[in-house]
């Protein structure tokens, strides 16, 4: 198999669940796809984890399992795929920064809320 899972697995990301990818198979894409997983997962940095494919990896096809074809998976299947965790990941970076930046508004508001109040000890 091209990217190391089943057929069943891609058709759950791209088919009518639209469930999302694992972190297993996201490393296995990044692995076999030659993409960055920091790109992948959070839309920073460079796509290409190497930005130099040796000419063996230009040469093999996408899919070297012919039971993949049988079974629908194909390369337009899998660039879908791509495209799908592309835009996930660009969402999850979205995501992180709202999480960040709230983050960061409660801890001011929390220092800068006033202090209700003294014990009175009299």
């Amino acid at each position: 198999m091209a990217i190391g899972v089943t057929p069943t697995v891609i058709e759950n990301v791209v088919g009518t669940r639209q469930g999302k990818p694992s972190f297993d198979v996201l490393e296995k894409v990044c692995a076999n796809a030659n993409v960055s997983a920091e790109w992948l997962m959070s839309g920073r940095g460079e796509m290409l984890a190497n930005k130099e494919i040796p000419p063996t990896a230009k040469k093999q096809p996408i899919i070297t399992d012919e039971r993949l074809v049988t079974q629908g998976v194909t390369p337009d299947l899998i660039t879908e795929l791509l495209n799908r965790i592309t835009e996930q990941a660009a969402e999850i970076g979205r995501l992180n920064e709202q999480i960040r930046q709230l983050q960061h508004r409660l801890e001011k508001d929390a220092l800068d809320a006033p202090i209700s109040g003294t014990a009175d000890a009299g």
